[in-house]
């Protein structure tokens, strides 16, 4: 079984959005709040993923590593109505894929082309047996031979590692759009726009815990 050493978790701090309407227009420079919800401001996210702007940079501000949640990857074994221990061997298997946040809305599709830019934007693990690839699903499977005492039922749970990153979007059109060319979401130097992707052995398997756990019927 692969360990991990665990890291702790820090809590994402969400900067406030600043809106720099003091700046003349022919600066051509603004900060959006929340994209898509104001008709003053554009839906910086929605055309980053659909390509529309000249450019979609992605500023990494601060990202860590820590356990997630543990997650069922297996079938329940059952053993209830047995009177012998039974032993299974089985393959238990999770499969995780990137997650984005930004604002109150908790997940949403991404592009190709927009993940690859997100990817551009964030630092690469200073371990050589870490990796984590925005955008791409990855699994983790495998085979282990536990027993089942009679009147109980067993179980696999995976916990994954995550990498979590936060930091703002640099949006630039080639034409302004609700009075700018250039939109920063939440602000510059805000962590209001996160992604949490797994971290995966160089094979592209998932690094994380798998464990077995029964209870009585």
């Amino acid at each position: 079984m692969k360990l991990f050493k665990r890291t702790l978790r820090r809590t994402a701090l969400m900067a406030p959005a600043l809106a720099l309407l003091t700046i003349p227009f022919s600066t051509g420079t603004a900060s959006a709040a929340t994209p898509g919800w104001g008709s003053d401001k554009p839906d910086v996210i929605g055309d980053c993923n659909a390509g529309k702007p000249d450019l979609c940079q992605y500023h990494e501000v601060s990202s860590w590593n820590a356990p997630g949640y543990w997650h069922a990857a297996s079938n329940v074994f059952n053993n209830c109505e047995g009177t012998d221990p039974a032993t299974y061997a089985r393959s238990a298997a999770y499969e995780t894929n990137t997650s984005y946040t930004y604002g109150t809305k908790e997940t949403f599709e991404v592009s190709s082309g927009f993940s690859d830019k997100i990817q551009l934007g964030m630092k690469a693990s200073v371990e050589t047996n870490q990796s984590w690839t925005v955008g791409d699903k990855h699994t983790v499977t495998e085979t282990q031979t536990n027993t089942v005492r009679a009147g109980y039922k067993g179980q696999y749970w995976f916990q994954p590692l995550w990498h979590h990153s936060q930091g703002w979007l640099e949006v630039h059109y080639g034409k302004r759009v609700d009075g700018h060319y250039y939109w920063y979401y939440p602000g510059q130097g805000s962590t209001g726009f996160q992604i949490t992707t797994p971290v995966t052995w160089p094979d592209g398997t998932l690094q994380g815990e798998m464990k077995w756990t029964t209870w009585k019927c």
